[in-house]
């Protein structure tokens, strides 16, 4: 595993971070390409959802936090531009949806999957530069999530205007980014409502009957049925629910450990992935797999495997040597193909610039592992 492990993460500092320093980011108009074609150019075509610059500053701060370049020139520059025109829309408070593709405003929509990564974002810019403007712009923007999205039954609604469904996704984002503006203010009011959005997971999200995790809601938050089931979200939940503890030296309840291995019910035999989409009864509804999920998976694998259990070592190696011969297989460092078919044919027509937060975000926990695993011979 540690070889694995540390082919992974050289890749993603020496490869994937410099590569999109250099090709991702849009001096003329500001912000990130929302996608790359596969020679390494940005499609200017296409419109821009303003989360991906979040997204983008997340990977460029923990880069910097972990030793691998020094971008914090980067990610001021790029926080400027998140808080700076992009973010009214108007006279109204919080960040719009959408971009087209010459940077106006295109979809004033205010999101709550949107403001969880905006929230993670300033959050981790604060840790890389110490600014504590930005870390000021992070408590505000969860204030005005708090007070234009609460919703009377728990949680959030969707965003603004209301719509339905309600999904369970924005709220797994809004844990993490929760997690993160602990981990920068320690704001121990924070834990409480990490508490509050765990309870809501096991209460009203998970399936009491099979613990599978539900994607989609009624606004009572009853499960719209037949209900459909994304297992590399049951991973990543496995690996919040893993970080929740550690910040409080805990150790891993029934349910984290109940999320990750529940997600692996979901890689049908043969193919070793996770696929990205099926039914409550475990039919397939989307016969692809998605390199997402397969990222989230390893990290709820490594996460187990700090908390102790050393079996993982073993999953661990062969995704990533899966990975390697599958997504990762690009004719230039630092692409890959995203998403692939049952048959293991690429469906991917760009490589999306989205995907670089959960590459950094598995990358980071791959370190965090190894740097633990010093004295262990490879």
């Amino acid at each position: 595993m540690k070889a694995s492990l540390q082919i992974f993460v050289k890749w993603c500092r020496d490869d994937v971070m410099p590569f999109w320093h250099h090709h991702g980011v849009d001096h003329k108009l500001g912000g990130f390409y929302e996608q790359l074609h596969f020679d390494g150019t940005p499609d200017g075509q296409v419109a821009r959802r303003l989360r991906v610059t979040s997204r983008q500053i997340y990977a460029f701060s923990q880069a910097s936090i972990l030793g691998w370049m020094d971008a914090r020139a980067l990610v001021n520059w790029a926080v400027d531009y998140l808080v700076s025109k992009p973010r009214y829309g108007g006279d109204e408070p919080g960040f719009v949806h959408l971009l087209h593709p010459d940077g106006t405003v295109g979809d004033t929509r205010r999101d709550l999957y949107d403001h969880a990564f905006h929230i993670l974002a300033l959050s981790w810019a604060y840790r890389a530069t110490k600014d504590t403007q930005i870390l000021a712009l992070a408590q505000e923007t969860l204030a005005f999530v708090d007070e234009a999205m609460g919703a009377p039954n728990g949680g959030w609604q969707e965003g603004l205007p209301v719509q339905l469904p309600r999904r369970q996704n924005p709220h797994m984002h809004m844990f993490e980014a929760l997690l993160a503006l602990y981990e920068a203010s320690n704001d121990q009011a924070i834990l409480k409502r990490l508490d509050n959005i765990a309870a809501l997971l096991a209460e009203r999200f998970i399936d009491p009957k099979t613990g599978a995790l539900f994607e989609d809601f009624n606004a009572d938050l009853t499960p719209i049925r037949p209900a459909r089931v994304e297992p590399g979200h049951m991973a990543e939940w496995c690996w919040l629910l893993h970080k929740h503890v550690e910040i409080q030296d805990g150790k891993p309840d029934g349910l984290a450990r109940t999320m990750g291995q529940n997600a692996g019910t979901y890689a049908p035999q043969g193919h070793g992935f996770l696929l990205d989409g099926f039914d409550e009864n475990g039919n397939i509804l989307t016969p692809t797999r998605r390199l997402w999920g397969q990222t989230e998976w390893l990290k709820s694998m490594l996460v187990r495997y700090e908390a102790g259990n050393l079996q993982m070592a073993e999953p661990v190696a062969t995704l990533l040597h899966r990975l390697h011969g599958s997504y990762f297989d690009s004719s230039l460092a630092g692409l890959w193909v995203d998403q692939f078919d049952l048959d293991g044919n690429p469906m991917s027509e760009h490589v999306p610039a989205s995907i670089v937060y959960h590459l950094v975000s598995a990358a980071a926990e791959a370190q965090s592992v190894l740097e633990n695993m010093k004295d262990m011979a490879p």
